[in-house]
């Protein structure tokens, strides 16, 4: 039975793995989300020619401004980009020493490096408590996106992709 440290490592493996978007190509089909504001998108995720995980998009379509996630999810979610306008707390242990602020305020990213002490193995999926404020410039959808790819090692997107956010009031 693999231990805690070798389920960290291979997380810790895949997260640096490059990876290649599938299904870039095609207009998004997006499904209900996990309550009735959102609603989510998913590519499949291809590491060294075969599927594994999965790139989601999380998309506000009755949001005045633009408000997004973007998350990398095998078997539970490893890292994740809060694109909103949320207030959240990070972990006590993260604040005193010193990796994350007491809060965040506004747009946030939770990176598996600063979160990767809260798995607990496979029966739970990686709790994703720590993120740092999002302060890169790119402030439309398409360029936060390309920073997380970059930053999650998914292999930049051609020009022509089709991967973007619900319009408003989208209808499922």
């Amino acid at each position: 039975m693999a231990t805690r440290g070798d389920m960290v490592a291979a997380i810790t493996a895949y997260a640096a793995a490059r990876k290649r978007i599938l299904g870039y190509d095609s207009a998004p089909t997006w499904a209900l989300g996990f309550n009735p504001r959102e609603v989510v998108m998913k590519y499949p995720l291809e590491v060294g020619g075969e599927l594994m995980g999965q790139l989601w998009i999380v998309g506000f379509p009755h949001a005045k401004d633009i408000k997004f996630r973007l998350q990398i999810v095998l078997d539970g979610p490893i890292c994740r980009l809060d694109y909103t306008d949320e207030t959240h707390p990070n972990s006590i242990d993260g604040y005193t020493n010193g990796f994350v602020p007491m809060i965040v305020v506004g747009p946030h990213y939770h990176s598996w490096p600063i979160n990767q002490r809260f798995f607990r193995g496979a029966t739970k999926p990686p709790k994703l408590h720590d993120a740092l404020p999002y302060m890169e410039p790119g402030r439309t959808f398409d360029a936060v996106l390309r920073w997380f790819c970059t930053d999650t090692n998914i292999d930049s997107l051609p020009g022509s992709h089709l991967i973007g956010l619900p319009g408003p009031g989208l209808l499922l």
